[in-house]
Formats: C-alpha cells, sequence, structure tokens
C-alpha cells in the first residue's frame, strides 16, 4: 500500500487540533498583504492583531499566490518520506494558485506522485473534503482515486455569505466604485454565493438581520430541491462562518441559534472564522451559511471526539 501525504492550504479554516486529528502532513498557508508587509495567519499576524489594522480605513490590504517554487520544494521533502502527495486547496475559481500547482504536478518531476485537488471548495466546504481525504488514505485509496472522487463530488455543497461593507469587494473588481458609493449610501448588505467555485452576486438586502434570513431560506431551498434524499439519511451538514473581530459577538450567537433552530433535523459540522486571506476581500462582520453532502457517511464518526 502506498504511503500518501494530506497537504492542505489554510482556505479549509482547520484549527490546529482538526489538523492534528486527521492527521495533516504539511500546511502551505496563503498570505495576505497589510500596508505593503506580507504576513501569514497566526505565524506573524494573529486575528486580533488583523482586525485592528482592518479598523483603520487607511490600511491597505490584498492577497498574493504562494511561491510555487517554494510549494515544489515542500513537495520535494514530502516526497523523500511518501510515496504520493494529495494537495487540497483553494478553489481554482477564487484563485490562479490552484490552476498554476495543477500544472507544476503534471511536469516529469512529480507527474503521478502529487494529485492536486481541484474540487472548486473554500471554508467549512472545503474543510469536509480534507476530513473526507484522511478517511480514503486511511482506508488505502490512492492518490489518484481521492482526486478523483473529491472532483466528482465537488458540487454536492453551497454556500452564501453577506457582507457588511462593499468597500472590499470594490478594492477586490467585483463591484464598480459608483455601486459601491450608491450601495454605501442605501447601507445595502449584499449576499454572495459560491457555488462551482466561483463568487457571484446573489441578492441585495437592507440590513444583516435580513440577509441572515435570506440565507436560511435560500440554503434550505437549495437542500430541498437538489438533495432532499440525503439529509433525510443525515448525510446533509450545515456549516457556518463569519469575519467578525469579536468570536464572542451576541449577533453570532443569534445566528447560529436562528440556524440550528431552521435547521432541526440536519447536522451541524463548523461555525468557523473566515480565513484572514478571504476577510481582505469580504471585509469584517461578514456572515455565511451553507451545507455540504457527505456522501460516505464518515464525517459523524470523524467528528464525534472534538
Amino acid at each position: 500500500m502506498k504511503k500518501v501525504a494530506l497537504v492542505i492550504d489554510n482556505s479549509g479554516s482547520l484549527t490546529p487540533e482538526e489538523m492534528e486529528k486527521i492527521h495533516v502532513t504539511k500546511m502551505i498557508p496563503i498570505s495576505f498583504i497589510v500596508n505593503g508587509e506580507e504576513y501569514y495567519e497566526n505565524v506573524n499576524m494573529s486575528y486580533e492583531e488583523f482586525y485592528k489594522f482592518l479598523a483603520d480605513k487607511k490600511t491597505d490590504v490584498s492577497t498574493s499566490q504562494p511561491s510555487i517554487e517554494m510549494i515544489k520544494e515542500e513537495w520535494r521533502n514530502i516526497l523523500k518520506e511518501y510515496d504520493e502527495i494529495v494537495y487540497i486547496i483553494l478553489s481554482s475559481g477564487l484563485s490562479e494558485s490552484c490552476n498554476t500547482a495543477i500544472n507544476a504536478s503534471h511536469t516529469d518531476e512529480f507527474e503521478g506522485k502529487v494529485f492536486v485537488v481541484n474540487n472548486q471548495r473554500v471554508a467549512y466546504m472545503n474543510k469536509m473534503a480534507m476530513y473526507e481525504a484522511r478517511y480514503m488514505i486511511d482506508h488505502g485509496k490512492t492518490g489518484k482515486e481521492i482526486k478523483e472522487y473529491l472532483e466528482k463530488t465537488k458540487s454536492e455543497c453551497g454556500v452564501y455569505i453577506a457582507v457588511d461593507t462593499l468597500r472590499y469587494l470594490k478594492k477586490g473588481g467585483r463591484v464598480t466604485p459608483a455601486a459601491a458609493a450608491i450601495g454605501t449610501l442605501l447601507n445595502i448588505k449584499p449576499i454572495l454565493q459560491i457555488h462551482g467555485g466561483k463568487l457571484d452576486a446573489f441578492a441585495k438586502v437592507m440590513s444583516m438581520k435580513q440577509a441572515r434570513a435570506k440565507m436560511i431560506n435560500a440554503t434550505r431551498k437549495e437542500i430541498e430541491e437538489r438533495f432532499p434524499d440525503e439529509a433525510k439519511q443525515g448525510k446533509v451538514y450545515i456549516g457556518m462562518a463569519h469575519s467578525n473581530p469579536d468570536l464572542n459577538a451576541q449577533e453570532l450567537k443569534d445566528f447560529k441559534e436562528e440556524v440550528l433552530k431552521a435547521f432541526p433535523d440536519l447536522p451541524f459540522f463548523t461555525f468557523d472564522p473566515l480565513p484572514l486571506f478571504i476577510v481582505c476581500h469580504t471585509g469584517p462582520n461578514a456572515m455565511a451559511i451553507g451545507y455540504c453532502v457527505d456522501r460516505m457517511g464518515i464525517i459523524k464518526d470523524m467528528i464525534k471526539s472534538e
């Protein structure tokens, strides 16, 4: 049986405890730029420090792709001890770094040894894929088999995210300056959706409370239409994420309570802070809800001890 390494980036918001639990071989984080300086989440900038910077409207934040040469060097080191690498990273619809890594994996040096998973996921959706990959590794699956499964099931999920400000979407080119100015004046809260890895507009509302209700209803409708049988079998998991600088904020508690009340029969997966490189695009106080199908029915046993 081949020895397969599980390598990830930080798009799945795994905690150190979760990475240890699923035996992540290596986490290669995505960096972000603050006022021209490069940082890595919880390496040289903490969650709290980042939001202090973000509170200053003069702070300039952006993201950058990991160096492919650095990634290839990590692969070389890992392949000294492992036969294959399964590399699960941010959706190709949100970053070019995925396609860059895929191209590198098909060079003579890494062909048949490195399997870059383009499952077009982010946040808790990618976390579930990482859990699934560990289960498959432990049950003797090859890198090729794991990549094929995760890409085959990539669309069995969806997420809705409401942002509190249009400032960061404007900076990233998601909305025009004129639209951002009007939206800010009217206090519009846009709701975005991620399906197939791309971030698209879904709706506009006038408050975050309205946004939460609309996202819950959209999630319920989508599950009922796409995966009614899987939901009855307890294989559809609800996940949540946020970019609130206060991890104990009352609005987060209210949101979770609303979600648990709306989906009493569906298992709950996780409620995570969004990765800071994602917050560079959403801004603070964003909230997200979505779902993932646990096709193999293994997540419950993997998280029950957490």
